[in-house]
């Protein structure tokens, strides 16, 4: 059996994977993606934000604390 490949289409193909690789890796700002690190243990979680230096930490005695501190909670 013989399998004849059609070189037009294959370079279509490939072209419109390639394009679309570039435009996902468009549509990101480098600057952005993972700004925000996450770290967490037993009894607490700190958020760093990497472009600024500014951490927020987050211990709560109890469970009903775990919502209170509105600062840490609050949108980045």
């Amino acid at each position: 059996m013989k399998t004849q490949i059609d070189v037009k289409s294959v370079l279509l193909g490939v072209s419109l994977g390639v394009l679309t690789m570039f435009a996902l890796g468009a549509g990101t700002s480098p600057n952005e993606a993972g700004r925000y690190q996450v770290s967490s243990g037993q009894t607490t979680a700190v958020i760093v934000d990497t472009k600024t230096g500014q951490a927020w930490a987050f211990s709560p005695v109890n469970t009903g604390q775990y919502r209170s501190d509105p600062e840490f909670w609050n949108v980045k």
